[in-house]
């Protein structure tokens, strides 16, 4: 259940979903603030490319960066893993709150 811990509760976040999976996450308010917030929070993101439509909707996906990893092959989850041992991905920070 997505709105029973929100992404502070977590170190990282791997959005790991099926095409029809992700479109449903993508029309959840609570997934999209979940991805959002865990952006906005210099998290480690690793995600499908299905997982895609929830990152636009969450209105991310314009801005991926270095931290936002796809796990498209093992060795992916691999990199992911160890990226996720620096806790936070800072210079995100200097970013995510200027007004547009």
């Amino acid at each position: 259940k997505i709105d029973g811990g929100p992404s502070v509760l977590y170190d990282a976040v791997a959005i790991v979903a099926s095409a029809t999976g992700a479109a449903d996450l993508a029309s959840d308010s609570a997934a999209r603030d979940f991805a959002s917030d865990a952006f906005a929070h210099c998290k480690f993101i690793g995600f499908t490319e299905a997982a895609r439509p929830l990152l636009e909707k969450a209105g991310v996906a314009e801005v991926l960066d270095e931290a936002c990893i796809r796990l498209s092959a093992s060795k992916d989850a691999a990199a992911f893993i160890a990226a996720c041992a620096e806790l936070r991905h800072w210079p995100r920070e200097l970013t995510v709150d200027l007004d547009a």
